[in-house]
Parts: structure tokens; C-alpha cells; sequence
């Protein structure tokens, strides 16, 4: 229908929200969502924002979930005719949500997150991934979909972020969890810091901030049984499909080798041959290991960076696997980097166990 707005309906979680929220929503519109969890379990509403134009029984725009198994309806709700609580514990494992408007003048419309109960740490603070402000707890559950969510973060994965940015859109932010399935977040909170830099990284870029009494700091999921990820794996080989040998103003050879594409290495970088067609760069990391994340920069002196990227592993380096990530339906394209001086990081959720990768 023309009433939907950002939606994004995952198996355990999700996150949807009325057409232009936060602004006003449209005149005339309608729209339905179908929720369901895997059988067995029961959905957990979360209202994030309900501010529907009011008039008598919310005739003029509304909101309304019906439970079809039990025949159960929620609502209709409105401005001044809103959600008794902020959580609602259905019965069931699919809800119908149903969104209408006539004409109105004012309105910021609905924002609604919905996760299956078989998740823990959902009790009170199960509406946090909507919320700018983090309230006192080690873990909650981002639904999925936190990466569109309207509202601004501040700081890195590795400073830990100002305590007034979006929770879960955070969380997206630092890799500890997939927009696309949500999941159960970890964090703590400690003292703030001075300044807070800004990262481009998993798609989502930070802001600059400035102090705060607290910051938030992610952990990563210990369900994965996995070491937090501090500190670049060592690379034992580097190859790749091709180099470029340039000649220089001085009539020098200069050569973009492979092993010139180590993170933090001085002067120009690695580069394929010009006009190569799927040029790939291959690291050894000498051993199998559990990949967390990549890291990418540009070759600053000369303003060359890739700006997408695709990554293949390998536990024998002849049979090879593309990474599609959670979703697991196509291959996965990084986002890279926009510059040649910013560094941009990439998850890998779930992470890639591998002694190759391309």
C-alpha cells in the first residue's frame, strides 16, 4: 500500500514504519503489514512512535494489529488513544498491523519493531532500538533493519560511542550485529571521553562527537564462541591477478605489487594491471583462521581507493566460496571507501573461517 515506509520483515525481527516518518504522512493512504515468528514462539511489539492525528474513536487515521489465531484486535490507536504500554506480548506468532489515513493536517505517523519471544533480554528495555538514549543494561535485542532508523551516532567501533547516539543503529554500526537479522547486543557503559571521532564503517557513517559523561561500549556476541576482534591477522603471502609497473616523470619503474597492499604500508599501494577485467588480491594468512572483519584505505599520496568490493575465501586455496552474508541468497558487495585517506571496515557476520581470502 502507499502508507508503508521503511520495512524490513526478517524471520525473528523487524522493523517498520508509516510513509516520509518522521515527517507527516500522507493524506488518503493505506498499508498491511503481515508479521510472523517461527512457529512455537509468540511476537513482542515494540511501539516506538504512535502519533496519528487524533479524532473520535481514530476514525480519521489509525493504527490496528489483529492476532488472527485468537481472533484478538489491538487498538485502534491514535493520538490521545495510544498503546497502554510501550511492549505488547501478543499470544501468537502472526499479527497483522494495519495503517490508515484520511485527510489530516499534523502527524509524525508510526514506527513499530516487533521481535519473537524465544529471544532474551527483551523485558523492559525491549523498545531501546527505537529510543536515542541508552537506559541501564548489559544486553538487549536490536530488531532488524536499525540501519535506516531516523537519528544520528557519534564516535568509532574502537573509542565506543557518545551515550546519547541510537542504541541499535550503533550496534549496525560497530559490526556485533547484521541490519538485515538484527540480534542480541552486549554492551557496557564507561566513562566518556573527550572526543568522540567520526568512521564510515558497515555501510553507516558516525559523527564527530564531543564529550560525554558516559559512552557505550559493544562486546562482541559471545554465542559465536569466538575471540573479541582487537588486533589485523598476519598475512604470510600476499598475490594478485595481476600488478601495474608504472613508469614515472623520471623514467623510474615503479611496481604496485601485491605485498604493497598491507594496511599501514608507506608510500603507493597495490593496483592490477590497468584495463584488467575481475581483478582479485589474494592474502595467505598462513593457517585457518576466524575472520571477523576487513579494513580498507585508499593509496593516499596518489587518490586511488576502491569503492566496492567483493570477498571469496578459501580453507585450500583452489576451491572458493563467496561471502553473501547473513542472508545468504547473493553474494555480498562491501561498500568502500569514498576517499584515499579514510579507513572504512566491513563485518563479516557470521564471520569466515579460512585460511585464504580474496
Amino acid at each position: 500500500g502507499d502508507g508503508c515506509g521503511h520495512t524490513l520483515l526478517a524471520p525473528h525481527s523487524g522493523t517498520l514504519s508509516s510513509r516520509n516518518y518522521p515527517g507527516t504522512y500522507p493524506n488518503h493512504t493505506a498499508c498491511r503489514w503481515r508479521l510472523r515468528a517461527p512457529p512455537g514462539t509468540s511476537l513482542l511489539l515494540a511501539f516506538g512512535d504512535v502519533d496519528l492525528e487524533p479524532s473520535e474513536h481514530c476514525a480519521h487515521s489509525s493504527l490496528l494489529l489483529a492476532d488472527p489465531d485468537t481472533g484478538t484486535a489491538y487498538g485502534p490507536y491514535c493520538r490521545d488513544a495510544g498503546p497502554a504500554a510501550p511492549l505488547l506480548l501478543t499470544n501468537s506468532s502472526a499479527v497483522t498491523v494495519l495503517f490508515n489515513s484520511t485527510s489530516h493536517r499534523s502527524g509524525r505517523g508510526l514506527l513499530l519493531s516487533y521481535a519473537s519471544s524465544q529471544h532474551p533480554g527483551r523485558g523492559e528495555h525491549g523498545s531501546e532500538p527505537l529510543t536515542p538514549h541508552l537506559t541501564v543494561c548489559s544486553s538487549v535485542y536490536c530488531p532488524a533493519g536499525c540501519k535506516d532508523i531516523d537519528g544520528d551516532i557519534w564516535g568509532n567501533p574502537s573509542q565506543g560511542y557518545r551515550d546519547t547516539s541510537v542504541l541499535c543503529k550503533a550496534a549496525v554500526h560497530a559490526g556485533v550485529i547484521a541490519d538485515e537479522l538484527g540480534g542480541q547486543v552486549t554492551l557496557s557503559r564507561e566513562k566518556g571521553i573527550t572526543l568522540y571521532e567520526s568512521a564510515f564503517a558497515n555501510g553507516l557513517h558516525s559523527k564527530r562527537g564531543s564529550l560525554s559523561e558516559k559512552r557505550l561500549i559493544f562486546h562482541k556476541a559471545h554465542r559465536l564462541s569466538l575471540p573479541a576482534c582487537g588486533d589485523a591477522l598476519d598475512v604470510a603471502a600476499f598475490n594478485a591477478s595481476s600488478s601495474w609497473h608504472e613508469v614515472d616523470a623520471l623514467g623510474q619503474d615503479r611496481a604496485w605489487a601485491a605485498e604493497r597492499a598491507a594496511l599501514g604500508s608507506a608510500g603507493h599501494s597495490w593496483a592490477a594491471e590497468p584495463g584488467s577485467e575481475g581483478a582479485w588480491l589474494e592474502l595467505d594468512l598462513g593457517t585457518r583462521r576466524n575472520i571477523t572483519g576487513i579494513i580498507t584505505k585508499g593509496s593516499e599520496p596518489y587518490d586511488y581507493y576502491v569503492t566496492s568490493y567483493r570477498v571469496s575465501s578459501s580453507r585450500d586455496g583452489k576451491n572458493w566460496r563467496p561471502y553473501r552474508g547473513s542472508s545468504g541468497q547473493e553474494d555480498k558487495v562491501f561498500e568502500g571507501n569514498a576517499d584515499s585517506y579514510g579507513e572504512v571496515s566491513n563485518a563479516f557476520i557470521p564471520p569466515i573461517v579460512a585460511r585464504y581470502i580474496r
